[in-house]
């Protein structure tokens, strides 16, 4: 074992996952983080007990109303009015946690001296900030709490006082938050810059052969199948758009096979029945978030997939594989619910990951008309292409399947899939690469070294 695991498989130390079940994006970053670990770590999934922030993460994504609420929600006075009530309420609210952190402990034969705690969602950042000095006391171990933001955004609510350490994907994240804290005058934290933590179970590199079926499947003269994934989010936003989208592109192209991969809900039943009707629509369903996770990295194990539609959730940090990676496709970004996915597509234009607005605006416009990519402001729209990894597809299902066959036939997809972020000289490096999991439990055995 390296020093790395040598120090997180220490029999005196115990290791807390802490999640919470709005949506899946936490559970994706948790999942990635665990899939780092060496088979000897020991580890521990805590699962929020908060039925109320599954019922609002639906209402804010879904209902209609709900997105623009959201927005409003997370910019000026409204954010600092929330995140002001909402942490005094979730720091009044431990005894539940409490109780689950003592069991925990108490359960333990060998009596822990530490306890790492990694949190993928404030909510329980907070509440375990809240009730850690508590536990030391009561239980005699030290406590090492750890932040893993979701997303590159900047919303207060995510400055954890108390916190060891905050891991953000970007300089620019960092010291915004920073800034909020100094500004409010909150017990300063200690926050790390490194690439977003992506499942290195995806990062396996395809073979020469898999790699030319990718490269055939986005060739328009081609007969290969062109393999698309869709995850649905945990909220389930988008079905209609994504039923059309595929019917449209169906009716383009027979070679579009759509692999779906969505939890089994109530409110996704009428979507997924509608999807067994269809020849081109593979399904992976469970009620299970946490095999949805599975399913979705098993789709990409198991297949060449070239193309993805999803929402720019935590899904636009897959950008950071490159083409010859397993879950290297490309991503073709529907239109963002809440600020934080405005956030990370800002992520992804500033590393040249994705067309800048004008350029996305002006490819959705020669798309409309039928012209030729013959220019993008002075330059060939197929030489942008060959950096970007993902795409922002129209609004409308229609529009969007008009606008995917223009890509494909212009040879955008193709030039696309030969962007390879290592051979590209970046000054913020901290922000790049698909080693984001390995970097963070460097970064973290040498904190348990520093503070355990």
């Amino acid at each position: 074992m390296n020093d790395v695991d040598l120090t997180l498989s220490q029999k005196h130390l115990v290791l807390v996952f802490a999640y919470a079940p709005t949506g899946l994006g936490h559970l994706r970053v948790t999942e990635a983080l665990y899939r780092g670990l060496a088979p000897e770590v020991n580890s521990i999934l805590l699962r929020a007990q908060d039925s109320q922030g599954e019922f609002w993460h639906y209402v804010t994504s879904i209902m209609p109303g709900g997105p623009a609420f959201l927005e409003w929600s997370q910019k000026g006075l409204p954010e600092l009015l929330f995140t002001k009530v909402y942490r005094f309420l979730l720091r009044s609210q431990t005894k539940t946690l409490y109780q689950q952190m003592s069991t925990i402990l108490d359960e333990r034969i060998e009596l822990p001296k530490t306890v790492l705690v990694v949190a993928t969602h404030f909510g329980l950042a907070h509440q375990l900030a809240q009730i850690k000095e508590a536990l030391e006391l009561d239980k005699w171990v030290k406590i090492i709490l750890v932040v893993q933001v979701t997303d590159d955004t900047d919303q207060h609510i995510w400055y954890v006082p108390g916190a060891d350490m905050i891991f953000v994907p970007s300089e620019k994240t960092k010291k915004a938050l920073e800034s909020y804290g100094k500004i409010h005058n909150l017990p300063p934290v200690r926050f790390e810059v490194l690439p977003y933590p992506i499942t290195p179970a995806l990062a396996e590199k395809l073979t020469a052969e898999q790699m030319q079926n990718k490269l055939a499947q986005l060739d328009k003269d081609s007969k290969s199948m062109i393999e698309t994934a869709i995850p649905i989010s945990g909220a389930a936003v988008g079905m209609d758009f994504s039923l059309i989208l595929m019917d449209e592109l169906h009716k383009l192209s027979a070679r579009f096979r759509f692999c779906i991969i969505s939890r089994y809900a109530s409110y996704t039943q009428p979507f997924l029945a509608k999807l067994t009707e269809r020849q081109f629509a593979e399904l992976e369903v469970s009620p299970s978030t946490r095999e949805i996770v599975d399913k979705y990295e098993d789709v990409y194990e198991r297949k060449v997939i070239s193309l993805e539609m999803t929402k720019p959730s935590e899904q636009a940090f897959k950008a950071l594989f490159n083409p010859n990676q397993r879950g290297g496709s490309i991503l073709l970004f529907a239109k963002p619910v809440g600020k934080q996915e405005y956030d990370n597509l800002d992520f992804l234009r500033r590393h040249g990951l994705i067309p800048l607005e004008s350029e996305q605006k002006a490819l959705w416009q020669k798309a409309a008309r039928g012209l030729p990519s013959d220019g993008l402001g002075g330059e060939e729209v197929v030489q942008k292409a060959a950096h970007w990894r993902g795409i922002i597809i129209p609004h409308q299902p229609k529009h969007a399947a008009q606008f995917i066959w223009w890509c494909l036939n212009e040879g955008l997809f193709t030039a696309m899939a030969g962007s390879f972020i290592e051979a590209r000289d970046y000054n913020h490096t901290d922000e790049l690469g698909s080693d984001g999991v390995q970097k963070f439990w460097k970064k973290i055995a040498q904190l348990v070294k520093e503070v355990g």
